[in-house]
């Protein structure tokens, strides 16, 4: 009787190769499946607190069967969308830090940046805003409309006497003491003269000034310019010129240049003046100077 031959080594060692890579599919499959488990859970817990935060239960709606819709996906954009439970309850939010709306805060009744805070002020029928409005259209159109004065009204400190007239001068020395009206926005340096536009618009300038003690035997004449980011160019660097002489009979003279001009922000205004032969003179205190942004 025949025995039956063993299998050789070589076919035990596929055969639990076989076994053995089986196993690990096997594994790797269940693993997988495991993992899509945990995915879908992970999902279903995702889902249930979307679910919660777009639709919270009003113990009032319940009662009545309604519902409080928070937040709903209209159009493919989000939409904050509040309805009251009883018709006349108003959406509220709160913070004690404030609130920001992208680069807008809000902080009890100011609103304005983080840069500048507290840019509007809401008071009962009050609106106090905080800084400079520009307006792209027409504005200040009523007579009723608040508009913030921009420019001076002032008149010399003293007496200046004056050595070397046939330069070009440039009046110094403002002041607004002992003047009825007198007034000042804060862009005119009262030492040197020089006002400094703060936006761009149409500027209303009046120089009146007062010259003494000049030469009439000299055949002078008198040139005063309203000044331009400090042009002595009467022609094209001025706002305006006036010219006075040819020998004047009294010694007491009035000069006056009055213009409107447009001025871009930071462009600046002087008043200067200029005598053809006359070297010395004085300019009296009872001279004045004033400018004016005009509304738009």
């Amino acid at each position: 009787m025949k025995m039956k031959a063993l299998p050789s080594i070589t076919s035990w060692v596929i055969a639990a190769a076989v076994w053995a890579a089986t196993l690990l599919l096997l594994l790797a499959h269940q693993s997988q499946l495991q993992a899509e488990v945990r995915a879908v859970h992970a999902e279903g817990t995702e889902l249930r607190r979307r679910l919660l935060l777009l639709e919270r239960p009003d113990d009032a709606a319940l009662e009545a069967g309604r519902r409080r819709q928070l937040l709903s996906t209209m159009a493919g954009a989000d939409v904050l969308t509040h309805v009251s439970s009883d018709g006349s309850a108003r959406l509220s939010i709160s913070s004690d830090t404030g609130v920001d709306v992208e680069s807008v805060q809000f902080s009890g009744a100011t609103i304005g940046i983080s840069a500048d805070t507290d840019l509007l002020s809401l008071g009962s029928g009050t609106l106090t805003v905080n800084g400079d409005i520009t307006a792209t259209g027409s504005c200040c159109g009523s007579s009723s409309t608040a508009f913030t004065p921009r420019g001076f009204f002032v008149k010399k400190d003293g007496h200046t006497s004056i050595t070397n007239g046939m330069n070009w001068q440039t009046v110094a020395g403002f002041t607004t003491t002992n003047l009825v009206g007198g007034w000042d926005s804060g862009n005119l340096v009262m030492n040197t003269g020089v006002f400094t536009a703060p936006v761009a618009g149409y500027y209303y300038v009046s120089v009146t000034q007062r010259v003494d003690q000049h030469d009439s035997s000299s055949g002078s004449y008198f040139r005063q310019i309203i000044s331009i980011n400090d042009s002595n160019d009467y022609n094209l660097g001025s706002g305006g010129q006036t010219l006075v002489g040819n020998g004047w009979s009294s010694d007491f003279e009035t000069i006056q240049v009055t213009n409107i001009i447009s001025l871009s922000a930071s462009d600046t205004i002087s008043f200067k003046f200029q005598a053809s032969s006359d070297s010395t003179y004085n300019i009296n205190s009872e001279s004045h100077y004033s400018v004016f942004l005009m509304p738009t």
